[in-house]
């Protein structure tokens, strides 16, 4: 009779030490609402010494880098994290390039664009970022 009453007790305080953990566990690992917003710029591809000009044209420069072709969505915003030159194409055709300086910031819509390619100074390539805001 000792026998079961410590065994069912042993089994009523492991039962209570399980939920208190998982209530604990549950208050650390709560989700954030906060969408987690990726990196569209492949570092790994970007071009060293390049950089798309005011008239579309890739150049070489040697303070600067160039992202590959990043497609784009005039429905959506993006957000640069650093100061950067955007340039704007509908497939090949190049539309312009614009310099953004005050950054973060939301870059113009472009309504026929469905492309971009990012020109920044080699410096900025770690924190370089574009991301679509939702």
């Amino acid at each position: 009779m000792m026998k079961g009453v410590f065994l069912i007790k042993k089994i009523i305080t492991l039962c209570v030490v399980t939920i208190l953990t998982l209530i604990l566990l549950s208050q650390f690992t709560k989700t954030n609402d906060t969408p987690i917003n990726i990196n569209l710029i492949n570092k790994v591809n970007a071009m060293d010494h390049r950089w798309v000009n005011y008239k579309g044209i890739s150049e070489n420069n040697k303070a600067m880098m160039q992202s590959q072709f990043i497609p784009y969505n005039p429905e959506k915003d993006y957000e640069v994290s650093g100061d950067t030159y955007v340039s704007y194409f509908n497939g090949e055709d190049f539309i312009k390039t614009e310099l953004y300086e005050d950054t973060p910031e939301i870059i113009n819509t472009v309504e026929e664009a469905d492309g971009v390619i990012l020109s920044f100074n080699k410096s900025n390539k770690k924190s370089m970022q574009l991301v679509e805001i939702e």
